[in-house]
This record gives structure tokens, sequence and C-alpha cells, in this order.
């Protein structure tokens, strides 16, 4: 008799889940962090008709979220079902949500904090006689309901949230910061987007004031909300972007016909395309469908491609609110409902793109090159190359004329057969000869050398030519290959029209601008290391600031110290009302003001100084502190020995950025690849 095989496990049967098991899991998946807790709040506060809504977090929203309105209320009979799972008043079925225009419908935000948080809430109906005050289990099921005092409206206490998800509650409590950071900005969104709403939100850290991060005026206008939200400064590096029909060449590359439906409009605001009024990172880019806050990845790739054929090394401020049917949309696609389908999405994308091509072609600004920029490279046919550079007086005479480019065949080389072309650029007396058949030998016959010697010192690592236009391209592969430690392995070949130093490296000649090189290291010397004497004003002066700004400022005021700013702050005043002004940086005739101070707060905002500097500066101190490098700096036309020759090319290894000096000029350019003439 055969006896029965031990099992190591008892034989499982499928169950359902147990309700409150499930709603657990449901919950944590519906609330995933602060910023999506928020996020519910704040939109049940809109959807109830609130003009005025106030979120209040304590020690970053770990010990408390609170958020305020002056809504609707809720009535008593509802009361009951105001914690359960799937109990909403914006939809009574599936279809409705081809209709719904509120931010809510689901009915999971409040169920889900009740498993996730301790959960109270405070209302009052416009109907009642008295608010009332209700306090929730686990399970979203009411325990406690007792009257209170309040206006008509809502408020909702969060507490301990996570605290049933231990894992969770400890990644929150760790990344604390970065949670806090991206609430802010999902607050951003709403705030630019609901006019006639006065929103504002505040921080309380534990045995401190209460600190107001941001606050809107309840206008009508998203310029004003732009401007209370982020300052002044950046709504006025803002234009409007008009919906118009995207051009026909546009059109074609979208693959649409010119009879293509537009059906649709658009409210968008972005960034002029002008240097240095963009934005160092894509963080304010805020994408709405139908007023809705969302994510549209494509959109936002393809404005970001857009700009950087204008500026490449900024990002723009976006304000995008499609307004589409309701019938071309689906928002039911994720819990936190930030992504959106869309019918219609090429034309979309074809109406941005060739508008957004529309403006900043329009902004787009002429550039006099100076310095290396004015440098030629002349190649002839059969010899070596030569360096030309324009006199300053002829540059002066042919800036803003368009460069016209003459292309003839030549006759054939004898060798290959192929055509030879030449381009004769007139005027920027700048005359280049190429050799297609040449140039295609010479590429492959470095290819193969390459492939068979396996020698990268060999191999061709420079391809941007110096001339108007390509200074990026150039920095790019210079940033690409060149180290800290390439500067000293540079060998010194000699100093060219007393203005600039000849080095090589290996295969490749570098041409250095003396003075612009000298300058740029003294100057981020000076940054460094410079602090402005102070002269004390006899009178305070008060300092009308956004709530933001003062954070900022209160936050960092040894930066401002640095920079020979001096204030009092007053924790008592009201907020945008606590800062003074007691003394002003002084330095020869130079003059600094308010406007000064807030590009200080934009750019500690922004992240520091965009040249790398260990102490952020505004602009003006930026200037001054460049004057006076410049002015110590090696001048063109001093005659170098090979100690200072080496001396300056050394230093630049020493540098943060050392590509270009603080007036733009360019320090180092490549010049010629000897491997590409051999």
């Amino acid at each position: 008799m055969t006896e029965p095989v031990p099992t190591t496990e008892a034989s499982k049967k499928i169950q359902a889940i147990n309700r409150e098991t499930v709603h657990h899991i449901c919950s944590g998946q519906v609330v995933f962090d602060l910023a999506t807790a928020v996020k519910e709040l704040v939109e049940n506060s809109l959807d109830s008709g609130a003009t005025v809504v106030e979120i209040k977090l304590v020690d970053y929203g770990q010990t408390c979220i609170s958020v305020s309105d002056n809504g609707c209320g809720v009535l008593e009979d509802d009361f009951e079902g105001l914690g359960l799972k799937h109990h909403t008043s914006k939809l009574q079925e599936f279809s409705d949500l081809t209709e719904v225009d509120t931010f809510g419908f689901r009915g999971e935000a409040l169920s889900s904090l009740c498993a996730l948080a301790d959960l109270s809430i405070v209302t009052k109906h416009s109907s009642s006689v008295h608010a009332y005050k209700l306090e929730f289990d686990r399970n979203g099921i009411l325990k406690t309901k007792e009257a209170c005092a309040r206006d008509t409206g809502t408020t909702v206490h969060v507490r301990n949230i996570f605290k049933s998800l231990p894992v969770r509650a400890k990644e929150f409590q760790r990344n604390i910061k970065k949670e806090y950071n991206k609430t802010l900005q999902i607050l951003y969104s709403y705030c630019l987007v609901s006019v006639n709403i006065k929103i504002t939100c505040s921080n309380t850290i534990s045995g401190k004031s209460v600190n107001l991060l941001m606050s809107t005026m309840g206008t009508e206008n998203v310029l004003t909300n732009i401007n209370s939200v982020f300052g002044k400064k950046a709504s006025e590096a803002l234009v409007a972007v008009k919906a118009e029909t995207p051009d026909e060449f546009t059109l074609q590359e979208y693959n649409l016909s010119n009879d293509t439906t537009f059906d649709f409009s658009w409210e968008c605001y972005v960034s002029s395309c002008v240097h240095t009024l963009g934005r160092s990172t894509p963080d304010r880019q805020f994408f709405y469908v139908n007023g809705r806050p969302c994510d549209l990845v494509k959109v936002s790739k393809l404005i970001n491609h857009v700009y950087h054929k204008y500026n490449n090394k900024q990002y723009p401020f976006v304000f995008l609110n499609l307004k589409l049917n309701q019938n071309c949309t689906d928002v039911n696609v994720t819990p936190d409902k930030r992504t959106i389908f869309f019918t219609q999405e090429k034309m979309i994308l074809a109406t941005i793109k060739s508008n957004l091509v529309r403006v900043w072609d329009k902004l787009q600004g002429n550039f006099m090159p100076v310095t290396l920029r004015d440098l030629s490279v002349k190649f002839k046919r059969g010899s070596s190359p030569t360096l030309s550079q324009e006199p300053p007086a002829k540059r002066q005479q042919t800036t803003g004329t368009k460069v016209q480019k003459i292309k003839k065949e030549v006759k054939d080389d004898e060798t290959d057969g192929d055509d030879n072309v030449e381009y004769i650029e007139k005027p920027e007396d700048m005359t280049m000869t190429i050799s297609i058949s040449s140039v295609r030998k010479a590429f492959l016959s470095r290819k193969t050398s390459t492939a068979i010697n396996g020698n990268d010192q060999n191999r061709i690592k420079y391809r941007t030519q110096i001339e108007p236009g390509r200074d990026s391209e150039a920095e790019k592969e210079l940033q690409r290959e060149l180290t800290t430690d390439s500067f000293d392995k540079m060998q010194i070949i000699g100093q060219f029209n007393l203005g600039f130093i000849i080095t090589q490296l290996y295969g490749d000649l570098f041409i250095v601008d003396q003075h612009a090189s000298d300058e740029k290291y003294r100057f981020e010397k000076f940054s460094n290391e410079t602090k402005l004497k102070t002269q004390k004003l006899i009178i305070p002066k008060p300092l009308n600031l956004a709530s933001l700004n003062e954070n900022v400022l209160i936050e960092n005021q040894k930066s401002f110290e640095d920079n020979g700013f001096m204030f009092q702050v007053n924790g008592e005043a009201e907020p945008g009302h606590r800062v003074e002004l007691i003394g002003m940086p002084v330095s020869g005739g130079w003059q600094f003001g308010q406007e000064d101070i807030e590009e200080l707060i934009f750019l500690i905002k922004e992240g520091g100084d965009p040249e790398g500097g260990q102490i952020p500066r505004p602009s003006r101190v930026r200037q001054m502190l460049a004057s006076r490098a410049c002015r110590s700096a090696v001048m063109v036309g001093k005659p170098l020995n090979f100690p200072e020759m080496r001396r300056l090319v050394s230093q630049m290894g020493q540098m943060k950025m050392p590509w270009n000096c603080p007036h733009g000029r360019p320090t180092i350019r490549h010049l010629l690849s000897l491997t590409a003439l051999k």
C-alpha cells in the first residue's frame, strides 16, 4: 500500500479579501504622497464653489494638513456618506463622465484619507443653523457628530498621515522636504488657474511663527495670479500666444490636411526666448485641460524642443490651458486624474508648434560677434589653413546685414569624380573653399585608421567651426572632451596677434583669448571672495515683497549680507511687510536698490549663481565684479613670455565655468585638427 506523499504547504483555498483589507489596499493607491492628499482636499474646496481656500501645513504636513474654505458646506443628510468609498454627489452613472466639469468625481479622496490618517471635518451648510464637527473611523464610518461654531464652509483636518502604513510613513519622514516641495509645485498649478478665488498656503514648524508660502489676490486674471505667486519679474518676462490655425508647412509635418477641423482654443503664456529670461530647469511649466491641472508629456517635450532652437541653455515658463469639448476628453484614466486622453492630438501639437515658432521668431534678435567669434579660418586648396581677423571698424559696418551663400559647381576632381562645391559668405571677408571629395576621403581614411589602431588620441573630436551662431555647439564639444587636467597638459605653441595663445593637446590645436580667460579667472575669484561694504541707512526702508519672496529673503539673509544688504525682520508684522532694509552695498559710483534684492531672491529660488559661484550675485553686482576683473586682467596687445602664457592656460583648469568671460566672450575655441590634415 502506497503511503501519501507529505506536502510542505497546506492547500490554499481561493477566497475573497475582506472589505477592510481591500479598503486599505485601494486607499494606498489613491493617496500615495503628501501632494496627492493636499490636491484632493483643494479640489473638493474648489468644487464647493469657494472663493477663499486656505491651506495650513504643520511641520511640512507631517503633523497636520488643514484645508479650509467658504464654500457651500455639507448637508447634514450627507454626513453618513461623506467618508464612504465611492460615495459622491458628482456622478450618478458612468455616462455622466462625459459631462463632468468638476475636479473630483470618484468619491475616493476622503475615504482613502480615513484609512491612512486621522480625519476630522468641521462643516456648515448655508441652510444650517450651526456647524458640526465630524470624526470618522478607518473605514470612513461616522463616529461622532457634535454641534460647533463656524461660518458657512468646510474645514478638513488630516493628522498623522500614513500612520497606518509604517513603511510608507518612514519613507515619508525621510523625504519630507522633497514631498513638501512637490506639494508646493502642485499648489502653484491651482493658484495660477483659479481666477476669482483667493488661495493661501502656510507652513508652521512647531515652536515657530507661521510662514506664508504663497497667496493669490482673487482676481480674474491669470497674469495677476502669476505675479502674486512668482513675482513681477516672472510675469514681465512672459508673452501671450494666440491659438491660430497652423501654417501649411507644420500641417504637412504632422500629416494633416488643410481642411482639418480646428475647434479648440487655449489660454497660453510662455517665456520670451531672449537669453536670461528663461529658467534653468523646466520646473515652472503648468498644463491644463479645461482648467484641470494635468501632465501633458508630449506637449511639454514639444515646447521645450522648440524653445531650445532659440535658447538652448534654458527652459521656458509655460502656462497652457487647453479648452476642449468635454466629449473629446477622458479624465478617468488614473486615480490622481492627472493623465488625460483627448482626440485631435496631432492638430493640437501642430497648432502649438506653429504658434510658438511664430511668436519666438518675432522675438529673436541679432547678436554681434566679437573677439574669437571674429576669427575666420580660411582654407585654400593645396595650402595650409590661415587665420585672419576683421578689423573692428569693418565689423561695425557689416553688423545686421544678412549673410548670402552662393553655391557654384567647380571642376570635377580627377581622382573621384565628385563635384567640389565652393561656398562664399558675404560680407561677418570670410571665404571657405571645401572639396567634398577630399573631405569624404579624409573622413573614411580617419575612420579606417581609428578602427585599426584603436587610438582615441587620433579620433576627430571637434567638428564645430569658429563662426557666429555656433558658440553653444563649440562649448558642448569642449565640455565633453576637456577636463580640468587638460589645460595643464596643453603645450604652448606661441602667441598670435598679441591677443591669443595657441596651444596643442595631442592632435588638436586650440586658441585662447588671453584677456577673456584671465578676466574670467579673476571674476570667479572675486565672486567667491568679495564681501561688499555696507552703508547703513538713516531711516529703515520698508520692503513690500510677495510673501513667498519675503520668506526666501528671511531664510537666506547670509547671501544678502555677502552682497552688502542688511535687514531687520519684524516677525509680528503682516506677511509681505515683515522686512525693512537698514543697509545698502556701496562701491565707487555703483548704485543699488530694491530691484537688486528682488533679483537676488529670484536667483536663490533658481538654485544659486548661474555661473556656478559659491555666492549668488545679482546682475549689477556681477557687472561691478566683472568690471574689476576686466580692468585687472591681462590686456590685448601685451606680449607674453612662456611662463606667463603657461600660467594663463593652467589657471583655466581651476575655473568652474572656463568657456566664456563674464561679458560673454569665448575664452577658448578649437582651432584645427592636425589628425584631419594628415
